[in-house]
Order: structure tokens, then sequence, then C-alpha cells
């Protein structure tokens, strides 16, 4: 009896240490070079903390982050705004990080977990990658290239908006929501490629794009979304893909540059002030009126919502064979 009294405690002392051995390698690890002010995280698989309240949340300021092999899931707001001990006050510790690497083991980027780092540079997304949340490279306004890999099927709300310096978006093949103001007022991005795996291209997403000069909207694409390229001035041409269903209202206000749009047979729906409108401040009343481009032209099928949007607005109307 004695014999199995003692095999039983050693199997409870065996299991307890397995378990905090476990307990262990889920608690995130860091390491911070202060010559370097390179923070590495060492933790294997995922990390798990409250909102604002990351380990390294003393590490003030660092320049550089490294995610190493093993890591599966950055959390939410991981270098976001902080806050302050108990104080309550916002402080953005992260404002100074330049470059981040993560490995390919990563799935999952958390929303806001990039959230401000007005100074990052550079990022990798790994080829993996299944979920990247909401306001994730929010008003990461260094930020000049991003590769979206197919494996992530949505570009949630306001993932990469008030990035202002980002030039380049490559989006995989597999990618089907571009989501509510996902690029907004991105000002430098002069051109992108939807892949023709996208079906909805969401209110806002590409609002306020003032380079933006060509955009292809893919034949798969069901939806253009209400304001989705509203305010890119310098939108010159523009290509709607032949599944195209609705295009939503204000979608091309203030597209000064665009004169001329050609819309397949597909189009059900085109909702107010889609095209060839501008907005203008009436003062001292405060508000904005709407006022038609001068010599904008639809290409469009007789009896269409082509032709349809060019008569009860007054436009020129080239019908097409």
């Amino acid at each position: 009896m004695k014999r199995l009294i003692t095999l039983l405690l050693t199997i409870c002392v065996m299991i307890t240490s397995v378990s905090i051995i476990t307990a262990n390698a889920e608690e995130p690890q860091y390491t911070y070079n202060k010559n370097t002010r390179t923070l590495t995280i060492n933790i294997m698989g995922k990390m798990k903390y409250d909102n604002y309240n990351a380990p390294w949340i003393n590490i003030k300021h660092p320049e550089k982050v490294v995610f190493k092999k093993g890591i599966t899931s950055i959390p939410n707001y991981s270098f976001s705004y902080s806050e302050e001990g108990n104080t309550g006050v916002r402080q953005n510790y992260y404002d100074r990080i330049k470059a981040v690497k993560l490995p390919k083991t990563v799935k999952r980027i958390g929303y806001n977990a990039f959230d401000h780092c007005k100074n990052l540079k550079s990022i990798n997304i790994p080829k993996g990658i299944k979920s990247l949340g909401e306001s994730a490279f929010n008003n990461c306004v260094n930020l000049n290239k991003i590769t979206i890999p197919g494996t992530l099927k949505s570009i949630q709300f306001h993932t990469f908006a008030e990035c202002e310096k980002l030039k380049s978006v490559k989006i995989g093949s597999g990618v089907k929501n571009i989501n509510y103001m996902a690029f907004y007022n991105c000002k430098a991005l002069k051109n992108i490629k939807i892949p023709n795996s996208v079906v909805k291209i969401g209110k806002y997403s590409f609002s306020e794009c003032k380079k933006l000069k060509k955009i292809i909207i893919p034949n798969k694409t069901k939806d253009i979304g209400d304001y989705a390229f509203e305010g890119c001035k310098k939108l010159k041409s523009v290509k709607i893909g032949n599944n195209v269903k609705t295009i939503g209202k204000y979608a091309f206000v203030n597209c000064k540059a665009l004169k001329s749009v050609r819309i397949p047979k597909t189009v059900k729906t085109i909702k107010k002030y889609a095209f060839g409108f501008k907005e203008e401040l009436l003062e001292p009343e405060g508000y904005y009126v709407e006022k038609p481009i001068e010599n904008i032209t639809i290409k469009g099928y007789k009896g269409t919502a082509a032709q349809k949007y060019a008569k009860k607005n007054k436009f020129k109307f080239i019908a097409l064979g």
C-alpha cells in the first residue's frame, strides 16, 4: 500500500511538473538588446495576455521586433498604444519601431496589433496567414509596401487605413473581400491589382487614395460599395468586371479625372451620385452639394441601368453594340 501511495504521489508530482512546463511555455518570453534596440519574442505557440498589457510593456521605444519561429499568433494590441500603470493614460511606446520580422509559423495577426506604429517601414506577412485583424496596421504612416498572401480570405475594417506612404500593395489570389475602409486615405497608392478572387469591394475601401490612377474591377466581383473610390482625384481609368451587379452611392464621387466609364449589362443597380459628380462646400451654409463633372460620358447597353443613370443625370450616353 505504501508503495502504491508513493507511486501515485510520484505520478502527481510528474503531472504537476509537466503542467508547469507547459504553462511556462505558454507565457510570452522576450529579450531586449539595448544597443541595437531590438526586442526579440521567444515564446513558442500562442501568446496570451490582456489587451494593452503585453509583457514587454515596460520596454519603451524599441526600433526592431523579431518573432522567433514557432509563434503562431500575434495577440490584439501587441504593439499598439499602452496604458501607463493603473492611470489609464494611453502612451505610444512603439512609435519608433522601424522593422518587424515574422516567422512562417504565424497564422494570425490580431486587431490593432501594430496600430499607430508610425515609423514602421517594413513587415513581412507570412504566406500561411489566415487572419489579419481590424486596424492591424492602421496609421502606420511610413509603411511603404505590403504583400497580402492569398491564404487570407478577407482584408478587414481599417486594416491599412491612413498608411499615407503606402505605394505598393500586392494582393494574392484567394482574397475574397476587401472590407470597409481597408485602404482608406492611402494617399501615395498609385496602382493596385485586385485579384479575380475578390467578390466584394466594401464601403470606403479605397476612399481618398488620391494618387490612384487606374483600377480594374475583376470579373468575380459582384458589389462595389458606397464611397468605395470616393476622392480618388487622379483616377482616369476604371474597368468594371462582367459580374458586377451593384455600384453603391457615391462610389466614384470626386473622381474629377474620370471622364468616361463603361458599364456592363450585368449591372442592375447604380445608386445616386455613383459617377460623374463632385462635392462642393457651400458657404456660409457649411454643407456640401453634389455638382456634375463636365464632359462625363457613360458607355453601356440600351435599356440597362447604365442608360437609365445617364438619362437621369443628363450625361452623354454611348450605346455599345
